[in-house]
Parts: structure tokens; sequence; C-alpha cells
């Protein structure tokens, strides 16, 4: 890339007091919310010196990017203005707002998503009328082998695919007791989520949670695949409530596909 006076942006350096804040809020997102005190930070962030860290947090709060909090420093409101900016200009976002937004008042809760590595990542999340406790937010991470969102999209692999992708992650992760461990197994509920067209996750993300999720079909954006779910009570999940959850879920899928 060049400037309007012709040189290379990219022979330049990175600027190391940009590169020092991402490591600051890097750090900042691993706590989870917990803050961190500038000798604490100046170690997460890889070995920043401490006054580095102070200059740059107080550089940062003025931006909002950051807050002082107890001693030390948690993340800040501005970023949520940046990630919604983000996540406005992001397509597939934009399209599963409009589609939901046609559905009207209803009970279900539905989240979009997408796969990062070998993660679920939650873009987006239409609350319904009925409100449920859920793991799920615009920007939280569940493993892709124990949702429901992830079988959907691993369904648009094959399965030598799904091997490379998962191989060297055995045994995956038991988020609970009733979560896949085993690539065999997960391979199995992949080839039905092929077939049925939907993917299910039985409590395998949260004790007493049904999740029943489709991928948006067509070629993804950028190569990376997308899914929309929703959530029911384990006590709700008849076949009939199962079936007609996925039958919502797939036409809501079909239009964002048809307007992708």
């Amino acid at each position: 890339m060049t400037t309007r006076d012709g040189s290379v942006w990219a022979s330049a350096a990175p600027a190391p007091a940009v590169l020092r804040a991402g490591a600051i809020l890097d750090a900042l997102a691993d706590a989870r919310g917990r803050a961190l005190t500038p000798a604490q930070l100046a170690t997460a962030a890889g070995g920043i010196p401490r006054a580095s860290v102070v200059n740059i947090c107080a550089a940062l709060q003025k931006r909002e990017l950051v807050r002082a909090v107890d001693g030390g420093f948690a993340l800040g409101p501005g970023l949520l203005r940046l990630a919604q900016s983000y996540l406005d200009a992001f397509d597939p976002v934009r399209s599963f707002r409009e589609q939901v937004s046609r559905l009207g008042d209803r009970e279900e809760t539905l989240q979009l998503a997408t796969l990062d590595g070998t993660d679920v990542v939650y873009l987006a999340v239409h609350e319904g009328t009925v409100l449920m406790r859920l793991t799920s937010r615009a920007g939280a991470r569940l493993p892709v082998t124990c949702t429901a969102l992830g079988k959907a999209m691993l369904a648009g692999l094959d399965d030598t695919g799904v091997r490379e992708l998962l191989a060297d992650r055995e045994p995956f992760e038991a988020r609970t007791p009733w979560s896949v461990t085993r690539l065999d197994a997960l391979l199995a509920d992949v080839r039905d989520v092929r077939s049925a067209g939907y993917a299910v996750d039985d409590q395998e993300a949260a004790e007493g949670i049904v999740c029943v999720a489709a991928a948006v079909p067509g070629p993804p954006p950028g190569g990376r695949p997308f899914a929309v779910s929703s959530s029911l009570l384990k006590s709700q999940a008849t076949p009939e409530r199962v079936a007609a959850l996925a039958a919502l879920i797939k036409d809501v899928v079909r239009r964002m596909g048809a307007v992708a």
C-alpha cells in the first residue's frame, strides 16, 4: 500500500507504542473483566516497562479504551463503541439483524456466530420475549466441538477437513458430562447434521440447555462460515419443539443466504 506521495507504508517499522497498546488491551481482555495493576500488566503484556504501561494506559484512558479501577486498569466503554461500529459494517451481522427483525415478537432468542480456528465466536444476539440465562453474548467464545453452532459449521467441511482441524485437539474440552470428547463421535454427529440440515447440542455446552443451529448457506464472505442458533430448556425440548425451532432457524439462514 502506498501513500499519496508514493511512499510505501509497509516499509515503515510498526510504531512500538501502538504495538504495546495492543498488547495491553489483549492482556486486559484475557483478564476477563478483572482489573490489573501496572506491574501485572507489564508482565502480562510481554515485559513492557511499568512506566510505559502507566503512560500508555493514561493515553488509552483519554479515549475511554481503558478505565482506572482499584489501583489498576480494566477495559473501557470506548471499545464497545468501536466493536459495535465493526459489527454494523459486517455484512452477515447486518443481514442477521434485518432478518430477525422481520420475525416480530417471538419468545426465541437467536444468536449469530462464526468460526475462528476451533472456537465458535458469537457475533450478535437477538433477544426474544422469554428471557433465558445463556452463556452467549457478542464476543463470547465456546469450543466448536460442543456447540450446535460449531457442528452446523463443521458440516460444511468434509470428514477429512474436520479431522485436519481437530485431530490434535483430542480429547476435546468437556463443558458438561454430555460433551463430545472424541473425534469419531463428533464426526458421527456432523454426518447427522449434513443429513438433517441442522445441528443439535443436547446439554453439551451447558447443563439443562438444548441448542439448535443451522449454517448460513452459500459461499461464506471471506471464506468464513456463519450459523444461527437458538436454545431452549431441556425440559421443554420435545421432538416437536426442536423440529419447530429448527424450521424457524433454517428459514432465517435461508433468507440470509439469499441476500448475502
